[in-house]
């Protein structure tokens, strides 16, 4: 199981606390193909709403256990 997560900074941005994560809602995706293809989507929806030049980072990840806190 894969879960999509793409990070988003302002072109020029270094500090990474400056950026933002957008957490995929519809998943997790069963295959990396899957998920790939949801940061996509991701990646198409938030450059519609914010116009602006933007530097994308993203990843497929395992989901984290439910219920457990650390």
């Amino acid at each position: 199981m894969f879960e999509a997560i793409v990070v988003f900074c302002a072109l020029g941005v270094t500090d990474p606390s400056e950026c933002v994560t957008a957490e995929d809602t519809r998943g997790p995706y069963e295959t990396r193909e899957e998920c790939r293809a949801r940061i996509d989507q991701m990646v198409q929806g938030i450059s519609y709403m914010i116009p602006a030049p933007l530097n994308f980072y993203f990843k497929c990840g395992e989901p984290e256990p439910e219920g457990i806190t650390l």
